[in-house]
């Protein structure tokens, strides 16, 4: 947006309106308007409309109080620091209740002689007070007339520069580097930072929303996360349900897993070694009667192997045919089912050699 500098004189109010193009500025409108008296809300009113960022005010000299001060040093910051005490006594009234700058004349052997630029405190908040509530509060409150004369109370009242070329530019020197303001201590403009503060709401704000939207993709996820590791966790007991049917209640499915796992590979290596066929083979050569065998088992050391028979009297000469080849062969458990079939369990030991 482009700056604004309000030339208030005797006469009337000037606007100079300046886009800023790097380290310049270019005069881009001029609008005046003729005053009668202090300017009031509907001289201010076309001001207003050109919509600028910031704005600049000169104040005409019969609103200043001016005076001609000589310093033993050329320190700017000492005749900052000590120009309110030499006031003191010159001014009508304390010095406190004036804002003050100056601008430097001229400097000699290391003296300076400056003009102190004074204003009463009651008057510049009036002022302030009137174009802030026209849209216009102004950031820098100087003086073209004293920045044209460089501070020389000898061309300052005699000749008077109205030439419109020369206050313009004057006007864009004051927006790079102004000579003097007198909005300072509790008149400090602060417009800047309460277009930052406004800026920083704001980002707080769509920080806000950011977050407010991550946090519900979050939740989002999470929640579709866990729907799928339900899904998995009902699927991977289905699983481990076919697997070992025998394990009626699942607590921890890995633990369990592993375990049941650890059993398997102990059955493995005890049949490692283990001619199972062979073994089979020779069992069903002692099978002289019409036995049925259904189950066999072994764990390395003893052979477990479950049928049925018609009679107990066949259960006992399948035993001593197994008798003639394998070891400790015992009847371990031989009853009547309700098919009238005997169910037997034989145990015994392969002969080593």
């Amino acid at each position: 947006m482009s700056t604004g500098f309000i030339d208030w004189t005797e006469t009337g109010l000037t606007l100079f309106v300046f886009e800023k193009n790097g380290a310049k500025y270019a005069l881009i409108d001029t609008l005046s308007v003729s005053l009668d008296g202090e300017p009031g809300p509907s001289t201010l009113a076309p001001f207003k409309k050109v919509g600028m960022r910031n704005v600049y005010l000169s104040l005409p000299l019969d609103l200043l109080t001016l005076r001609e001060q000589t310093f033993p040093f050329d320190d700017p910051d000492k005749i900052r620091n000590t120009i309110a005490f030499e006031l003191e006594g010159i001014l009508i009234g304390s010095t406190e209740e004036y804002s003050i700058d100056h601008i430097v004349i001229e400097s000699i052997n290391s003296s300076s002689n400056v003009l102190a630029v004074c204003l009463e405190k009651k008057k510049l908040k009036d002022i302030i007070e009137i174009f802030s509530s026209a849209g216009l509060d102004p950031k820098v409150v100087t003086s073209l007339d004293v920045c044209i004369s460089e501070g020389k109370t000898d061309g300052l009242f005699e000749e008077k520069i109205s030439d419109p070329e020369t206050r313009t530019e004057a006007a864009a020197k004051e927006l790079r580097k102004p000579s003097i303001n007198l909005r300072q201590e509790e008149m400090l403009y602060t417009g800047d930072i309460k277009r930052f503060r406004k800026k920083l709401r704001f980002t707080a704000f769509l920080v806000l929303i950011l977050v407010t939207i991550l946090g519900l993709n979050i939740s989002i996820t999470l929640m579709a996360e866990r729907e799928k590791q339900k899904t998995l966790s009902t699927e991977t007991e289905r699983a481990y349900r076919t697997i070992f049917p025998e394990d009626r209640k699942i607590v921890d499915i890995e633990r369990q897993l592993i375990g049941n796992i650890k059993k398997l590979e102990q059955k493995k290596a005890a049949l490692i070694g283990i001619p199972v066929l062979d073994l089979l083979r020779t069992i069903a050569e002692r099978n002289k009667n019409s036995i049925t065998l259904n189950e066999f088992n072994t764990d390395g050391k003893n052979i477990i192997i479950k049928g049925t028979a018609d009679s107990f009297e066949d259960v006992d000469s399948f035993k001593d045919n197994l008798s003639q080849t394998f070891n400790g062969t015992k009847v371990m458990d031989s009853n009547a089912g309700a098919d009238k079939k005997i169910g037997f369990t034989i145990i015994m030991q392969e002969k080593r050699a």
